[in-house]
């Protein structure tokens, strides 16, 4: 008896579309992946999140608004500053009340502000929970700068608002040239350059700095930076060489 072959055709997988269809996932998680969450009570310590520019609260009353324009005019209007901070999350806290202050990067905050931004990525470092103790901690851990311009000490009530509302302290400004100068040297001090504007005012008698006498203030605080008097301030580069 003869014995019939039976071949069952099986059809071959479609490898190529599975690939497409592959690539187009991964694709679509990794653009899930790299969308922020809003920021709110859901993101962990030490999580990343977008939140508006106007929902951050800053945590001192006064930029360095020369530095601040400088740097404006280096950048490019319209940039998505949720973007452009993706990689380095600007550090923000979550007070008891649920709203954000922002700990550290305000000039950049107040940049990004001035470019027509709207969003900004943070990292949420800490979350507060009692009212009661909550400006005193900020304090203790130096996320907060309660002085004006002066070196005066405000209360927390006169903080501004929002990351627009910030004044302008001209004398940072001048620290902060000093700093890329060289007069003083960076560190990990806290409020640094606020410590040498305080520093630099109070022996050039507050007057005021604007880019008229930008430079000659510039030449007066490279004397003052290397005086025996700030060699107790962060970052001092050492005594005046001959001349100074």
């Amino acid at each position: 008896m003869s014995r019939t072959r039976i071949v069952r055709r099986c059809s071959r997988p479609n490898f190529k579309a599975f690939g497409y269809t592959l690539l187009a996932s991964l694709a679509f998680a990794g653009s899930s992946a790299l969308a922020a969450s809003e920021c709110s009570r859901t993101i962990p310590v030490h999580g990343k999140c977008e939140i508006a520019l106007d929902a951050l609260h800053p945590t001192q009353s006064a930029i360095g608004a020369m530095q601040v324009e400088e740097r404006v005019a280096r950048m490019t209007p319209g940039i998505d500053g949720a973007e452009y901070t993706s990689k380095w999350a600007v550090p923000v806290v979550q007070a008891p009340d649920g709203k954000f202050y922002l700990t550290d990067g305000h000039h950049l905050a107040s940049v990004l502000t001035r470019v027509g931004a709207t969003k900004i990525t943070a990292e949420v470092i800490h979350r507060f929970d009692n009212p009661a103790t909550f400006w005193n901690e900020m304090q203790v851990r130096h996320w907060v700068y309660l002085f004006d311009s002066h070196g005066k000490p405000i209360t927390p009530e006169a903080l501004p608002a929002h990351i627009r509302d910030m004044g302008d302290d001209a004398y940072r400004s001048l620290a902060g040239y000093a700093e890329n100068a060289g007069f003083f040297k960076k560190t990990d001090a806290y409020f640094m350059e606020f410590v040498w504007a305080r520093y630099f005012g109070s022996r050039m008698g507050w007057q005021p700095i604007d880019r008229l006498n930008l430079l000659s203030a510039l030449q007066t605080a490279e004397k003052l930076a290397c005086q025996p008097e700030a060699r107790d301030l962060p970052g001092y580069a050492g005594p005046c060489s001959t001349g100074k």
